[in-house]
């Protein structure tokens, strides 16, 4: 299932793009952010999340790492070769440091866990968002 953002949704801050597993996830962290005035846009499964970041051209994607099919690391891997410079913040239930460090070398931007401390998300997000890609 594909979450379109809102035809005429206030996009000041940028467009995320979550790719996410559970609804509840996606609709937790977009009712959050465009609250705030971030475009929003969703995707239940890798490859559908893959598609919409070619057609809206995020400015930044949050991932699950655990997903069926196409998983979060792969996904990372393919929005790596599309768009080197476009961040992507993992988001994971699980605690297994050596997958998020694993993600962190594959070139995510950073990883959170769940559940979510707001303010700390938050904070990666916009450090993600401004800071200088590295070539």
């Amino acid at each position: 299932m594909l979450v379109s953002p809102q035809p005429h949704a206030p996009h000041r801050l940028g467009c995320i793009l979550v790719i996410d597993d559970e609804q509840d996830v996606i609709d937790m962290v977009s009712t959050y952010f465009s609250g705030s005035g971030y475009e929003m846009i969703g995707a239940l499964q890798a490859g559908d999340g893959l598609m919409l970041a070619d057609i809206h051209r995020p400015n930044l994607v949050l991932l699950d790492i655990t997903m069926p099919g196409i998983d979060g690391i792969e996904a990372l891997q393919q929005l790596r070769v599309r768009w080197p410079e476009m961040p992507v913040i993992m988001l994971t239930a699980v605690a297994d440091l050596a997958i998020a460090k694993g993600a962190l070398q594959r070139g995510a931007f950073d990883y959170v866990a769940k559940p979510f401390e707001w303010e700390h998300l938050e904070r990666v997000v916009a450090a993600a968002l401004t800071a200088k890609p590295v070539r």
